[in-house]
């Protein structure tokens, strides 16, 4: 039990640290705009949430290669929160002034 915790933990900061550095570094350059008002566009890049979701992916595939289905539900609640964490601190959210 301690150890699937743990394990938890460290994908937690895995997701969370991919999600960050991704949408900093824009290593795919995509931009949604969000809104637009007078003074400013808001844009979300997702390129650290498409990061995230691809090495989530990844992991969740090959949990499933080695039959330790067990552990998934670790996975996606680490991924969930690591995610909403991200969210809750703007990740992906950048504002650009017009002026």
């Amino acid at each position: 039990m301690t150890k699937n915790i743990l394990f938890t933990i460290l994908q937690f900061f895995l997701f969370f640290i991919i999600f960050a550095v991704g949408s900093l570094l824009h290593p795919f350059n995509l931009h949604w705009a969000t809104t637009t008002t007078a003074r400013a566009t808001h844009f979300f890049v997702p390129d650290g949430l498409l990061l995230a979701i691809g090495v989530f992916l990844a992991i969740l595939v090959l949990q499933a290669l080695r039959k330790r289905l067990c552990d998934s539900t670790w996975t996606i609640a680490a991924f969930l929160l690591a995610i909403g964490a991200g969210y809750a601190i703007k990740l992906g959210f950048v504002t650009k002034d017009i002026f």
